[in-house]
């Protein structure tokens, strides 16, 4: 790093610790504390809330995905893509979650089932929450280490630990002192840094590189690992399409139920603008992901084409100083450290650190406060001053950030991050995805189905995250053996468990939501009156939105499963949906005919149709990169206009004393019948 690339690092940080400064006279009740007092406008929830939810770890899992597939599992990657695109327009969870005027995912729970299950529920996403978010720390300190080039170790003392410190202390100064209030605001600043700071790095490297150069670090892999050719990718261990196909049920079944960025998904106005906000993400992450896709082309063709070789040794050599697993998530911003020039290198730093922080801030404000809000104050059983309440609600932050400290450094890793992720948030996810669903859609669910689902996922989840620790599967495996003597498979699996994190996912996932929905059958005796839980009919109010869910014979059901219209789209409104659903059929579209294509070549040979070689694959992705190039900038620029007026708006709705100040206490039945 060069002064004018230090320059380029600390002016974004230092513009974003002004408005924290100047942010802090906003915290006037727990509801701003907690969801910014409910005055989140489209924009400014789908930027901020999109920086958020990247993450470093998420940039830290896309490279190590590359490095280990290449672009080919991309290309099935794309049926997630339609599904979150139809999600996100129909308005599939997160416009019921908002009808029901929760603070949190378990006060929804109270509501739906009881303060018990609430409280339960809690502990369960506390607890994922903090073990997901426990490698964060060492994921980032280590990201950076690999990307300036700093020493493992300073006088015998290591330095990753002081840079978790670090991190985790500016993400802990900045939550306590604002709560949602200003996580948003600092999320919105740096999405309006890093929006372009992503466009001129990701253009950048394919000025940096040859297009020969790409085309042959991609095409030099073996038969049946292309890391181009999705039809000769099925040997590549991992990340396949089973890998993928995993992650489609994983997501549709816990859509909206992890809640690292719950206090999004509670900052909006209404659930209009929260539904508008998730239709723009289509829009708003074609920057960060065109920064990805090339940060991660650039780097694995520096790590493996013949022309880096020497610098390839180089690398290799400062990797040898740590664990297998630890180098293999280095590899790759060691070598974007590399082969980017001064200037875009302090992009790229304040790139990292912007995704960093927004993640840990979001991070620590969502368990800090479920912890508060879902475990401590239903257990206490009464209301607290707003003095007490916010005093909880700060050390109860301050005790996640010490938790991930100690956790990143103690913890043995033995898979790859984006299998942690997955198990870990299942631990949560596998019980209160059949939970979230059943509440919202079907009036048949019952408590003890919701128990029982629960009890099951969270079980199998546990089981599966001690067998991804190094110490934890030893152990397990000499157990197997004793019982299993003569199996090839334990025998094999010396160093992590056979299974990797998307079966085990997978297997908490199906045994949960089926248990529940066996047990509610069996239980079911009243249906449940979702009417009043969602303020329509006869309980509907003015903020609500619709009184009344009943579809409308003016829009049809395919507009309104397809092109999320309802009763509340604007014209505006319509062009953005119609604009999402366009630029998502037409990918999906290229994807149904060029498979059908290669798989009508491959299976009738006869008929005269050639299947595409690996020339033709990388063709296609160099034209699919093509494109995010051109309208990243586009996309960057209609995104940073509506932040900055979503944001201007949130002052002035905070400036206003009528904004929402509930605290989120669900009084007890009894109570509640007094009222």
């Amino acid at each position: 790093m060069q002064p004018i690339d230090w320059f380029l690092f600390s002016i974004p940080i230092v513009v974003i610790a002004i408005f924290c400064f100047f942010s802090q006279k906003y915290i006037r009740s727990v509801a701003d504390f907690l969801a910014a007092g409910r005055t989140g406008g489209r924009y400014l929830l789908s930027s901020a809330n999109g920086m958020a939810g990247m993450g470093l770890i998420t940039l830290a899992v896309a490279l190590q995905n590359y490095r280990h597939a290449g672009w080919a599992v991309s290309w099935w990657g794309q049926i997630i893509t339609l599904a979150m695109t139809i999600l996100s327009l129909s308005g599939f969870v997160f416009y019921r979650y908002r009808q029901t005027k929760v603070l949190t995912l378990a006060q929804f729970f109270e509501i739906r089932y009881c303060r018990s299950f609430r409280v339960v529920m809690g502990i369960l996403c506390w607890l994922s929450g903090i073990i997901n978010f426990g490698i964060f720390p060492a994921v980032s300190a280590h990201f950076f280490i690999a990307f300036l080039g700093l020493p493992a170790e300073i006088n015998g003392v290591e330095l990753y630990p002081i840079l978790m410190i670090l991190f985790l202390g500016s993400a802990a100064a900045i939550t306590i002192s604002g709560g949602q209030v200003q996580n948003m605001i600092t999320d919105m600043i740096q999405s309006l840094f890093g929006y372009f700071m992503c466009v001129v790095v990701g253009i950048s490297v394919v000025c940096l590189f040859t297009m020969d150069q790409f085309r042959g670090a991609l095409l030099a892999q073996p038969p049946g690992k292309s890391y181009v050719n999705p039809f000769d990718s099925f040997d590549v261990s991992d990340f396949n399409i089973w890998f993928i196909l995993i992650n489609l049920i994983l997501i549709v079944y816990g859509y909206g139920s992890w809640q690292g960025n719950q206090g999004y998904s509670a900052s909006a106005v209404n659930p209009h603008e929260a539904k508008m906000g998730n239709i723009l993400s289509t829009w708003r992450m074609l920057s960060i992901t065109m920064f990805s896709a090339m940060i991660s082309l650039g780097a694995y063709t520096f790590l493996t084409h013949p022309a880096f070789a020497s610098e390839q040794l180089a690398i290799n050599s400062e990797l040898a100083a740590y664990s297998a697993q630890t180098a293999d998530q280095m590899a790759m911003p060691m070598a974007a450290s590399h082969f980017l020039p001064i200037g875009l290198k302090g992009l790229f730093a304040a790139v990292a650190f912007f995704f960093m922080l927004s993640t840990d801030t979001t991070y620590l404000h969502s368990w800090g406060s479920i912890f508060i809000q879902d475990i401590v104050l239903p257990l206490y059983g009464k209301p607290v001053s707003a003095r007490i309440h916010l005093l909880l609600l700060r050390l109860s932050i301050l005790g996640v950030a010490v938790f991930g400290f100690v956790f990143s450094l103690c913890y043995q890793q033995n898979e790859y991050i984006n299998m942690f992720q997955m198990i870990t948030g299942t631990f949560f996810s596998a019980g209160a995805g059949c939970a979230i669903i059943g509440g919202l859609y079907w009036k048949r669910g019952t408590r003890a189905g919701a128990w029982s689902g629960v009890a099951t996922g969270a079980t199998l989840s546990l089981i599966s995250i001690i067998l991804m620790d190094a110490r934890g599967w030893k152990i397990a495996r000499n157990l197997l053996l004793e019982l299993f003597p003569n199996s090839a498979v334990l025998a094999e699996a010396v160093d992590k468990c056979p299974l990797n994190g998307a079966w085990m996912s997978l297997i908490a996932v199906l045994c949960a939501g089926g248990v529940y929905v066996l047990v509610s059958f069996l239980s079911c005796r009243k249906p449940f009156n979702m009417d009043k839980m969602l303020h329509r009919g006869i309980y509907a109010e003015a903020d609500t939105g619709v009184a009344d869910e009943k579809p409308s014979n003016k829009i049809s059901w395919y507009k309104r499963l397809f092109l999320g219209f309802d009763e509340e789209f604007t014209l505006r409104d319509k062009i953005v949906s119609v604009s999402v659903f366009s630029w998502t059929a037409f990918w999906t579209l290229c994807f149904v005919v060029i498979t059908a294509y290669n798989i009508l070549a491959l299976a009738f040979p006869g008929l005269g149709f050639e299947a595409w070689d690996g020339d033709m694959w990388f063709n296609w992705m160099m034209f699919y990169l093509l494109v995010h190039v051109v309208l990243a900038p586009i996309t960057a620029i209609w995104m940073t206009w509506g932040g900055i007026r979503d944001l201007r708006e949130m002052y002035r709705r905070l400036r206003n004393p009528v904004h929402a100040q509930d605290d989120g206490f669900v009084p007890a039945p009894d109570e509640q019948r007094k009222n």
